[in-house]
Order: C-alpha cells, then structure tokens, then sequence
C-alpha cells in the first residue's frame, strides 16, 4: 500500500491535483495523499535506516532553512506556508526510499513519471495542433526574429517549459531501466518509442537549456562505448542538427544570448552579500529581479543564505558519490592483477595500511559474509542470469545481479548529471525530482551494499566538510564565470 501511494502522490504532483481528482481537488487530496503515505510508510520506517543517511539529514537542514530565512527577514507570519510549500517535495525522498526495495519498484516510478511527461506532451501538442493557445499547457513567447512562439510546459511545479525540458532530460536515460538485450520488440515498445515521444516533446519546450544537458547526457552515455572524443563529436553533430531543426524556436544560444541572465546571477551574488548567513527568504528571489536567477546554485544562496546552500549541497554529494561509486564497472582478475603489478612500493604501503584499518577490516567481513555457500539461492540466480541476465524483472525475490546493478545506477548516474546540467540555466534547486533521483539512488546503493558490491557511505562528518567546501566552491565559480563575461567584448 505504501509504494501505490507513493505513485499516486507522485503522479498527482506531477499532473496536478485538479487535473486528477476534479472539482475534489479543493479539498487538498494531495494532502490527504501524502498523510496516508506516510502512514503506510511506518512500518518500513526501523529497518530502512533511512536516518543514518546524510541525505535525511540535509532535507531537515533545508526545513530549518526555510524557516529561518522568513523569520529572520522579519515574515515569521509566512514562514509555515513556506515550509508547507517544501515539504510537500523533500517527502518523495522518505517514500521512495521507504518503499523501493528492488528494481520493479524503481521501473514503476519511472513509468509514473513517463506517463505524466507523456500526458503532458498530448495535451500540450493537442492545443497546438487546434490553436488552443490559451491552453494551460502552453506559454507565449517572442523570439529573436519578433514573431510569436509557444512552447510546451505541463502544471504544478513543472509549469515553466525550461522545468519540463529539465525533467525529460534526465528522465530519457531512467528508461533504460527496461531495455533487455535481445529482445527487440521489447526494448522498441518501452525504450525507444517512449524515448521517442520524450525528444519530441523536449523539442516544443524549445528550452535552450535542455539542448546542453542532452549533450552533457549522450557524452556521458556514449563515453564508455566509443571513447570520450568520439562522443564529443557525436554531441557536436547533434547540437548541429538541432540547430539546423530550429529547436530553440528562433531564439539565439550564444552568450548575448545569455546575458539576461548573468545578470540575474549578479543580482543573486549581490543578494547573498547582502543577507549571507539566511538569504532573502524562500522563493522570494522574484521580488528583486524581474526574471528568476536561472541557476539552482545561485537561487539556493540567495532565498536560503550559506546555511540553506550547505544542506543542499549535502544532500547533492553523498547522492553523486553513491551513485558513481555503485556504478563503476567490474574489474576482471586479470585487471587487478595489472594494477597491483603498476603500483609503486609507495602506493603498495599505503594499501597495506588502509588493509589494517578497523574500518576496511570491517567491509571485508561484510563482504565475506555477503558469499553465497554452495548450492544457495545465489548459486541458483548466478545460473539463471548466465542464461538470461535481467530475469529479475520477473522474480523479485532474487538479488539483481551486480552487473545488473552496476547498469542501472550508472543509468541514474547520467540522469542525474542530465538534472544538474539542466539545473545550471534553470532556478528549480528544491523540485520533486531531485528528491525522487536520490531516493532511487539510495535504493540501488542498498542493493549493492547487501551483496556486498559497494564500500560503507561516505561518514556525515566528512559529508559535512566536503559539503562546506563546495558550496563556498560553487559560489566562487559562479563569481569566476560572471566576471569572465564581463571582461569579454561586448
């Protein structure tokens, strides 16, 4: 019961509540959703250890963040209302990872969010095709040329085309998640279609943004099998192509282009000089600047101050790290054989050392315990996924596989880098799916770790030390980058 309400409180915030539930919607289901998720939750809520995350934490850090930074701005009275404007989306986070226990669970919350970019791109594409343009699922906009263009958005949170684009974007390498080798009707039905209809539908937001993040997605897809110059060439061709396709809709990419909005990132700087511990409150970053800051760095710094960019940060990293770590590939005997013969007497000490350690003493009798003995169920899905790899669609009860394990979270891996690429033009730092990405994170990290594929998480104390670092890192950057454009002719 509590993962079906969890996609339902899912697809709800996606589509919208009204669109759902109807003239009901006014008596806040979402809500009602949410509370009984919660309690469905509970008894996954002991064994989860969920609260030994650093992500746990650093949403309860962005809660405090958010309240202070009404209080502390003299708006104590709006304080609540804002906190229930966050909350609503940390929630996904605790759901997710209280109630996806295997893949199965995982491929329904992509197919969740699926159909509602999909629903999306019909009613969208159905307006533009009548001349609905007064339709909610469209905006006006002029381009560079003085004409008249309109570009998909959806509803709720993901209301502006540049925060659809973001969400298709990372959501095309999650569709993977389906594709099983050799099986060809299979993989066109649930990856290629859909994936399809995704580009389509990306393609009507007409969002700048999102051309760059694709890029950032096929390099890092496309790495791996043919190199990292071939993919960049790859990347090139396409970024040709849709500028030939006329995907921006006549608006230039180009750094004139971009000037608007560095300076709105130059206002952002100026507001966390002006209010650096707190910021100037949550979501209030329209109140100064007549656009939004178009950076999730620099709209988390400047609403929620130092302290506020610090949690997010740490809720960012550990998801990054685990997901990296969990998705690096294999490594054969014969590889650590070569790579223990390449080291240095220096480097061969340090190992040893680090063997001697309790802590790495203690992961080699986890993973020691994690050995199957003769004859287990193990042994038996070893032999099934030799036959067939991804037989576990099917049985859930049997461990994935840690190839399998490895390919789905460097899936994630992608779409997570597509997201945050994505989240550099655009101003959505606290939306659902950042927190639905590192739920689905922490999932697949867990399976890793239970078969003793994956090293212990990274310490909170040291979370909490890289977390300070990059995010006065990240200020720094941005800074760095603004006064590069101005050095630059104008």
């Amino acid at each position: 019961m509590g993962l079906f309400l969890t996609l339902l409180y899912i697809l709800t915030a996606y589509l919208g509540p009204q669109t759902i539930f109807g003239p009901i919607a006014e008596y806040h289901i979402e809500i009602i959703i949410a509370l009984l998720a919660m309690i469905a939750s509970l008894p996954s809520l002991q064994e989860s250890g969920v609260f030994s995350l650093p992500q746990a934490y650093a949403l309860i850090g962005m809660c405090v963040a958010v309240f202070i930074s009404f209080v502390l701005n003299g708006l104590t009275g709006l304080a609540p209302n804002a906190l229930l404007d966050f909350l609503p989306n940390s929630f996904t986070f605790f759901f997710i990872v209280l109630n996806c226990k295997k893949k199965r669970h995982l491929q329904m919350v992509i197919l969740v969010l699926l159909f509602a970019s999909l629903f999306t791109i019909y009613r969208g594409y159905s307006a533009l095709q009548s001349g609905n343009y007064l339709s909610p699922y469209l905006v006006g906009q002029g381009n560079d040329e003085g004409s008249a263009i309109y570009r998909l958005r959806g509803l709720s949170f993901i209301s502006d085309p540049n925060d659809f684009s973001q969400l298709i974007v990372s959501l095309i390498p999650c569709l993977f998640f389906f594709w099983r080798p050799k099986s060809l009707p299979r993989n066109i039905i649930l990856v290629l279609v859909p994936t399809g209809l995704l580009l389509f539908g990306m393609y009507l937001t007409h969002s700048r943004g999102a051309i760059v993040a694709f890029l950032a997605v096929v390099i890092l897809a496309a790495r791996r099998k043919v190199g990292t110059v071939p993919s960049i060439i790859i990347a090139g061709v396409l970024f040709a192509i849709t500028t030939a396709v006329g995907w921006s809709g006549g608006r230039e990419i180009s750094v004139e282009a971009g000037a608007g909005r560095m300076e709105a990132w130059a206002v952002g700087l100026d507001l966390i000089k002006a209010h650096p511990l707190f910021g100037v409150g949550f979501q209030r970053f329209g109140e100064y600047f007549f656009i939004t800051a178009h950076n999730s760095i620099v709209v988390c710094a400047a609403e929620l101050g130092m302290f506020g960019l610090f949690f997010w940060v740490m809720f960012v990293i550990p998801t990054i790290r685990d997901a990296v770590t969990a998705s690096k590939p294999v490594k054969s005997k014969e590889q650590e054989v070569k790579e223990e013969e390449e080291k240095t007497p220096f480097e061969r000490a340090l190992a040893a050392r680090a063997a001697a350690e309790p802590g790495m003493l203690h992961l080699k009798s986890t993973v020691a315990v994690a050995e199957p003995a003769a004859g287990s169920l193990t042994d038996l899905s070893k032999a099934k996924t030799a036959a067939n790899p991804y037989f576990m669609d099917m049985e859930e009860d049997t461990p994935l596989p840690e190839e399998e394990i490895r390919r789905i979270t460097r899936l994630q891996t992608i779409s997570l880098a597509g997201y945050l690429v994505a989240g550099w033009f655009l101003s959505r730092a606290y939306v659902m799916t950042l927190f639905i990405y590192g739920g689905m994170v922490q999932v697949m990290y867990q399976m890793a770790l239970n078969q003793g594929y994956a090293p212990p998480r990274i310490t909170i104390p040291r979370i909490m030390r890289l977390s300070a670092m990059a995010a006065v890192g990240l200020i720094i950057v941005v800074y760095i980058m603004l006064r590069l454009q101005h050095l630059m002719p104008g």
